[in-house]
């Protein structure tokens, strides 16, 4: 496998890794609370910091049930 299939490879992921954090903070934004114990700037890191593992772990633990 040359440089270039392994690229066009992972471009999908890459996508996938992007509209995930977008989401989630537009989630973040829109909801404006958090479920305890980390406060919604700490969301917000793990987010953005935290790759693909961030978004999944913000809606499997930080996401509330309320909107706002």
């Amino acid at each position: 496998m040359d440089d270039s299939t392994l690229i066009l490879a992972l471009i999908p992921l890459f996508l996938i890794q992007v509209g995930l954090q977008i989401y989630a903070l537009v989630d973040i934004y829109r909801r404006k609370t958090v479920r305890e114990p980390l406060p919604i700037w700490a969301w917000v890191i793990i987010v953005l910091a935290g790759s693909m593992l961030g978004p999944i772990a913000y809606f499997a633990l930080g996401r509330s049930e309320d909107v706002a």
